[in-house]
């Protein structure tokens, strides 16, 4: 295995603890420090994805490893501008957990191989690289909904404590869904598209019905359903923070039924 995947691995594992302390403690040192981790992690595991592209001659979309690998590059990335656009300093706890377990997946189902990508996969490989962008922006709408719930709870309750001094208010937590939502939803459509071209093109058949693309289907249908009811009938708020986390849930387990 790279060495900057062992590298990333390991600092990612810092950046998480550290946001975990900082969440508990409000040290503003450690807040610094978590990020510094998470981001030369995640230039780690760029280089480590540029490395063994040049070696496969393709991209990261041909076993389990690099899936998970992939899909905790996607979340660090999106975690590391979504930190940077909303300054939300509690959200590291939420967002890079969920980034380390995949790449500790990556890393138990690594095993040395090497495989290669059909002939003229460019339909493929739009579906997976979309489908993982998708999946990262997902993951800020779920971290966002568990705060959202959170802190609901706290103001419902008027108990005031740590987690309300620590989670930011509830309009910027609904922002933050809708836009993970608005940025995810597209280019998980096109994704599918892509999906449904390639398995004409190869198969002679639009999809194949099995537990994880029903799953994935009946996600896509959920966030579906979350971006018209805010356009349309304008939803916020626990409704939409409910609906996020649970269909994060649905993706996350077809994703999970589909690499094992």
């Amino acid at each position: 295995m790279n060495i900057f995947f062992i590298i990333a691995t390991f600092l990612y594992f810092l950046g998480m603890v550290k946001y975990l302390l900082h969440l508990a403690t409000k040290n503003r040192i450690l807040f610094i420090l978590a990020t510094i981790m998470i981001t030369l992690g995640f230039v780690a595991e760029t280089i480590a994805f540029g490395q063994r592209s040049m070696v496969t001659g393709h991209g990261p979309y041909t076993n389990v490893f690099e899936y998970c690998a992939f899909l905790s590059w996607t979340v660090f990335g999106v975690f590391l501008i979504a930190e940077g656009y909303f300054k939300i300093k509690p959200l590291g706890a939420f967002m890079v957990p969920v980034g380390f377990a995949l790449m500790l997946i990556a890393i138990a189902m690594f095993d040395g191989s090497e495989a290669t990508l059909p002939v003229k996969a460019y339909w493929l490989t739009m579906h997976r690289t979309l489908s993982f962008l998708a999946f990262g922006a997902f993951t800020l709408v779920f971290a966002a909904g568990v705060m959202y719930l959170i802190q609901e709870k706290e103001l419902k309750s008027k108990h005031f404590g740590g987690w309300y001094h620590r989670l930011p208010p509830l309009s910027v937590l609904d922002d933050m869904n809708r836009m993970g939502l608005t940025f995810g939803f597209p280019i998980m459509t096109v994704g599918v598209v892509a999906a449904i071209v390639w398995s004409s093109q190869s198969y002679g058949f639009i999809i194949k019905l099995n537990t994880s693309t029903v799953l994935l289907m009946i996600g896509w249908f959920m966030y579906a359903t979350l971006l018209t009811g805010r356009v349309i009938f304008g939803w916020r708020g626990r409704r939409a923070a409910v609906m996020g986390v649970v269909s994060f849930c649905v993706v996350i387990t077809a994703l999970l039924i589909h690499i094992g």
